[in-house]
């Protein structure tokens, strides 16, 4: 038997589950865990929005702290306009932003376009509920915040431009796709949800 001996000395026997939960770092738990992380949510799309809300997205600005642009300004590859940045990428990009107002005619939540940045925040008191309106709108937040990342990495290394428009169509598929997977209650509002998204 592997004995070993916990934080306070004490000698019991060796579990790796454990040993992980007196080891693993702790912080703060922040509002708006439920808004990325439930059960219905798509992994790929979670980890990239929780990289952005911890602000750990590798833009080129971060980059620039690694001297290995030689002191050239790289501007962001949907607009062109200015510096790569999470907040302009994300949030005051013309791109992202027609990618948001078509999201947006989706989105059952009291928010205008000017306001995502803030969406994770406005939302985190209403995250924990298992209702389908509350699950579409996080998929379609954290959908939407993949498929901007994609399509910036997409111009950076593949060198494909998508239009607004097709990146809007894809977040569409992908969260209908997932919907179609759902155990859905017979309410009136579930019914209306499902002939609103097509699904059978």
């Amino acid at each position: 038997m592997v004995m070993w001996r916990d934080l306070n000395g004490s000698k019991c026997e060796f579990s790796i589950s454990q040993v992980w939960e007196y080891l693993r770092p702790r912080a703060a738990h922040v509002p708006w865990y439920s808004v990325i992380w439930f059960s219905h949510c798509i992994l790929r799309h979670a980890f990239v929005l929780w990289l952005l809300m911890g602000e750990r997205l590798k833009t080129h600005d971060r980059l620039k702290a690694w001297e290995i642009h030689h002191g050239t300004i790289i501007v962001c590859p949907l607009c062109n306009l200015v510096r790569d940045t999470q907040d302009h990428l994300f949030f005051s990009c013309p791109f992202a932003s027609q990618v948001w107002t078509l999201v947006l005619q989706h989105i059952d939540f009291p928010i205008s376009s000017h306001a995502w940045k803030d969406f994770a925040w406005l939302l985190s008191p209403f995250a924990k509920r298992n209702i389908a309106r509350f699950v579409i709108i996080k998929l379609l937040f954290a959908a939407s915040v993949y498929f901007i990342w994609q399509e910036r990495n997409r111009r950076i290394f593949k060198k494909g431009n998508r239009s607004p428009a097709q990146v809007y169509e894809v977040i569409y598929a992908t969260v209908r796709l997932k919907l179609m997977s759902f155990k859905w209650k017979s309410s009136a509002s579930a019914l209306r949800l499902k002939s609103d998204w097509k699904v059978s």
